[in-house]
């Protein structure tokens, strides 16, 4: 026992002798490290002086910009970029040391700085870019001591929609800088002498790659302004009020139109119409005969194509074509003027919802109309309360135009600091097919693609899938349709073979409001699919097709089925993929896109890959938006 306690005591003995020395060792390399630095310590204390200077006055710049202190951020914007400029120039004096130059570890140290300081830099200068512009949109609201854009003069409105105008350019520059302080920044080594800070550091990454694709969905909208807003030319937009509760193939039944009418940033004219105002008077015209598809034929029963079924194709520029030459073919048939619109927008009332959530309850004609029932609400009013009201048929959608019309003058009184979030919403609607636009001038409608806003069906060579269903005859069923799918996609026998699962559950009854669910279904799948087998279906009405679809580059399923109230149908559809599915499969390289019909509730999606037994995979989600599923990756 002596022994072995005599053996730790000198072990332990030499251990701290040994560490002594590195001690000792790491002190005069430290010496001499500072000696072969020389002035270049120096300048490493000085570049990391201006540059925390630098930090300092950026950040009372981006606070002084919140409290609209304008002189101030402009002031303390141009001291962070000065002082990241001469931090800058310290630095590069330091890198001529011989030491800095070849000794790799300080070297590197010395080029992460350099990062930080030149994203700094950047910064800076794009901040100071953009304050004379956010002032200039200040002054014009503090000016006229207006808070919301309707109570602009006519001058200060002109002033106001130039300058949104001229951010296109500035906009277009900012995003170009922050790219470039994100690819400065990326450069910076995890571990290193900015390792306290590199969560930091990934922290602004992620804020400016952020900002940086805020900038590019925004920067359409900003091109689109003369549009949106008719200046100098006016606007005249074609509204199609879409309700998804009478599903149809691009977003709902056509039960309201509307013609809007803008100038100079001001609505001259919000005026709507019940649709089938124009259709009965077109279906008594002998000069309107325009055939219809011949579903819509077989199932509707009708002999001409009107209005309300105008948006048959789920590609909204089709559709919006198509209502157009039907909007004005049956006024010529009626011998009333026919019209010009700049764009046709079509709005499904999760839009409105989300509006009436912004700004606020609507009261309209003693109703109180909130986010959360104004649609169940509103189909009450117009389809049972207005016979109580002794309102007449002809007139029971009346109150459509005066909700439309107190909602404009809500959104009006939207305080102009409250834009964003309203920027915010209406994106949010976009991105879910609340909106689709289409305009007929081919510049803009290219800068609308960009925004995503046109509904069109989205051309891919990669594996797709659309399911969507037509209501045809079933009131307003689809707010009770409970509605899931699963997409599996396996291998079998060297044979790629999609499974698509279809279930509806019908949670309603028979009442006013809703009936048996009656749907004529189109899947549209990669061109050059070939159907194998549908069950599911009653065979008597399933009325199955096939077709390819060039002009929108799918293969289309169609087939009708009802679903009786309080019962459920599965519906499984199989088919195999084209060839160029199969050799992406074999390249890694699978790529799956889902686009959303517009309007269409769905409760789930389920996606399974099953190539090869270490190639599996499942998605659980929902289908609120288009959705892109890789291989080894997340939706």
């Amino acid at each position: 026992m002596k022994n072995r306690n005599r053996n730790f005591n000198n072990s332990r003995h030499y251990i701290w002798i040994f560490l002594k020395y590195l001690f000792l060792i790491g002190i005069l390399s430290s010496i001499v490290l500072l000696l072969l630095l020389g002035s270049s310590y120096q300048d490493f204390k000085s570049a990391t002086r201006d540059g925390l200077n630098a930090k300092t006055a950026l950040i009372s710049a981006l606070s002084a910009t919140k409290t609209q202190n304008w002189s101030q951020a402009a002031q303390k914007a141009q001291e962070a970029e000065i002082d990241f400029s001469q931090a800058e120039k310290t630095l590069q004096k330091s890198r001529s040391n011989f030491t800095v130059k070849h000794l790799k570890i300080i070297n590197s140290q010395v080029k992460d700085l350099d990062s930080l300081f030149s994203s700094g830099e950047i910064l800076s200068h794009s901040l100071r870019a953009l304050i004379p512009l956010a002032q200039n949109l200040d002054q014009i609201r503090s000016l006229s001591n207006q808070d919301n854009f309707q109570d602009l003069s006519t001058a200060n409105k002109d002033n106001f929609l130039k300058t949104i105008s001229s951010l296109g350019p500035e906009l277009k520059n900012l995003k170009i800088s922050l790219d470039l302080a994100n690819s400065q920044l990326a450069t910076i080594h995890h571990f290193g002498i900015l390792w306290p800070l590199y969560q930091q550091i990934q922290d602004i990454r992620t804020k400016l790659t952020a900002s940086s694709q805020l900038i590019t969905n925004f920067s359409p909208l900003i091109k689109l302004l003369p549009a949106f807003s008719g200046t100098p030319e006016t606007s005249r937009f074609l509204i199609i009020l879409q309700n998804n509760d009478e599903l149809r193939p691009s977003g709902g039944f056509i039960g309201v139109d509307a013609i809007l009418e803008i100038k100079n940033g001001a609505i001259i004219s919000l005026k709507t119409d019940d649709s089938y105002h124009l259709d009965m008077l077109a279906s008594q015209s002998p000069k309107w005969n325009l055939k219809p598809p011949i579903i819509l034929e077989k199932y509707l029963r009708v002999k001409k194509w009107y209005l309300r079924d105008a948006n048959w194709s789920p590609d909204w520029p089709q559709s919006a074509r198509k209502v157009v030459e039907i909007y004005n073919g049956e006024s010529k048939a009626l011998n009333k003027p026919t019209s010009y619109f700049t764009g046709i927008i079509a709005i499904t009332p999760n839009l409105i919802a989300d509006l009436i959530k912004f700004v606020g309850p609507l009261q309209v004609q003693g109703t109180t109309y909130q986010a959360n029932d104004f649609q169940q609400l509103l189909q009450y009013n117009v389809e049972v309360a207005y016979k109580k009201q002794h309102i007449s048929s002809w007139d029971r959608k009346e109150v459509v135009n005066n909700l439309m019309n107190e909602l404009k003058l809500r959104l009006y009184q939207v305080p102009l600091k409250n834009w964003g979030n309203l920027l915010n919403i209406v994106e949010k609607n976009i991105v879910e097919k609340n909106i689709q636009i289409y305009f007929f001038n081919p510049n803009w409608e290219n800068l609308a693609q960009k925004l995503q806003a046109t509904g069109e069906i989205i051309k891919t060579n990669h594996d797709f899938l659309m399911v969507v269903d037509a209501n045809l005859a079933a009131f307003k069923s689809d707010a009770v349709m409970k509605k899931d799918m699963t997409y599996t996609v396996l291998n079998k026998n060297g044979k790629i073979q999609a499974n698509l699962q279809l279930n509806y559950q019908h949670q309603g009854k028979f009442n006013w409001r809703t009936t048996r669910y009656r749907s004529y279904t189109r899947i549209y799948v990669p061109l050059g699919s070939h159907l194998l087998s549908i069950t599911g279906l009653q065979t008597n009405i399933a009325n199955i097709s096939t077709e390819n679809n060039l002009t929108l580059g799918k293969t289309v399923f169609g087939f009708f089925f009802i679903v009786e109230p309080g019962n459920s149908r599965q519906i499984i559809i199989k088919y195999s993929l084209p060839k160029i599915i199969k050799q992406e499969i074999q390249d890694k390289d699978y790529q799956l896109l889902v686009e959303k019909q517009a309007g269409r509730r769905v409760n789930s999606l389920i996606v399974n890959l099953q190539f090869e037994p270490q190639e599996n995979q499942h998605w659980s989600t929902t289908l609120n938006k288009n959705q892109v599923f890789k291989l080894n990756a997340s939706p």
